[in-house]
């Protein structure tokens, strides 16, 4: 006998208490009546018996009446089917369960509520959707079916409705309702940024940051809305802000620097920007930009005497890879190096993980606003 057949046969053991109990209280019928479910009930046992569980399961459904006492009954029944992956049968026992024309509101809501997580963990999101929907109608107030309809708009990435779905959740006093509100409208400003709508970008940015003034992705959102708008001081301004709050996330604050103090300044501009960003705290990111930046500008004695530096503070495939690649155009000094540089092969270190998720470990090379594991926002942080 296998777990799965267990399980239903213990379920089935547990219903029959359940009906005799029921039956035992309330003699209300006749003794035909009582026979018949009687019969029932074994013909039920005789299903399972058979390996015909489908068969089983529709007839003990049937067989007890929903109220309040065997209602849990045919919900723990789904539950457990849908746990164990078999969320066809979870789905027709509390489509079975909706069906029923005798449910109270409470009653129905929580069928409701049952049967719209079978959809959702069937991937029929519009089903589920409509279900959530009408559970909202019925109580505005319900927290599970608006965090619900967040995370199937989130997938679907309609992001309007996720905006207003994460905009009742806000103003429920959801724990994570900010983190996401946020997320929400900075999806929608990267869609009319995508577009090159700058204004409309630049608007729901500014809401974000209204809501949350140190969230770090409306903040480098809006240094490029700012760019685009050639509001260079503006977009400075925000740059120095996240480097003294945020230096951690120097990785995502070298892309805009570079336009500010090098496309819109100089070279020398930004070697000393990378400078003194190196100097305050030593990072690879930021050591391998100002390798690049001494390269184009024929700065090699500079260049060569950072790369020992770098490599001595954090010996890294990429400044391996950098001094390889480097040096293979200058063949002339590169017998002059090589000892120096196999001298720190013992030393190096393993590729760099970037960032990763304190909420369940997911290990990433880039910045991902929303684990793609756990789906928590803002839950990636540099390693």
């Amino acid at each position: 006998m296998d777990i799965e057949f267990a399980v239903i046969i213990i379920s089935a053991l547990l219903i029959g208490f359940l009906t005799g109990r029921l039956f035992a209280r309330n003699r209300t019928g006749s003794d035909t009546s009582q026979s018949n479910c009687s019969e029932s009930y074994i013909q039920g046992l005789n299903y399972l018996l058979a390996n015909k569980s489908d068969k089983a399961i529709q007839l003990f459904v049937d067989l007890i009446k929903v109220d309040k006492e065997t209602m849990e009954t045919h919900l723990a029944l789904g539950n457990l089917f849908r746990s164990k992956g078999e969320v066809d049968r979870a789905i027709k026992i509390h489509q079975n369960l909706v069906a029923r024309p005798d449910l109270d509101q409470s009653q129905r809501g929580m069928a409701l509520s049952e049967l719209a997580e079978d959809y959702f963990k069937a991937g029929l999101l519009d089903r589920a959707e409509n279900l959530y929907r009408e559970l909202v109608q019925i109580n505005s107030q319900n927290r599970s079916a608006h965090r619900k309809l967040f995370e199937i708009f989130c997938v679907e990435q309609s992001w309007l409705d996720a905006l207003a779905s994460a905009q009742v959740l806000y103003d429920q006093g959801e724990p994570d309702g900010r983190l996401i509100l946020t997320h929400c409208l900075c999806e929608i400003a990267e869609q009319y940024l995508h577009k090159g709508n700058l204004r409309e970008a630049h608007g729901f940015l500014v809401k974000a940051t209204h809501i949350d003034d140190k969230c770090i992705r409306a903040l480098l959102s809006l240094i490029d809305v700012h760019l685009k708008n050639n509001e260079d001081v503006k977009a400075t301004r925000l740059l120095k802000k996240l480097l003294k709050s945020t230096p951690q996330f120097i990785e995502l604050l070298i892309r805009p620097a570079r336009e500010i103090y090098l496309l819109r300044g100089s070279a020398k501009q930004y070697q000393s920007f990378l400078i003194n960003q190196y100097e305050n705290a030593p990072h690879n990111s930021v050591a391998i930009e100002l390798l690049e930046s001494y390269k184009s500008c024929d700065q090699h004695e500079a260049l060569e005497k950072f790369l020992q530096q770098a490599i001595h503070d954090s010996a890294t495939f990429e400044l391996f890879d950098f001094a390889f690649k480097y040096y293979k155009s200058r063949p002339e000094v590169f017998n002059r190096v090589w000892p120096g540089l196999v001298s720190q092969f013992p030393s190096i270190q393993p590729r760099r993980i970037a960032f990763i998720c304190n909420s369940c470990g997911y290990e990433s090379h880039t910045m991902q606003w929303n684990c793609p594991s756990c789906n928590t926002w803002s839950s990636l942080k540099p390693v």
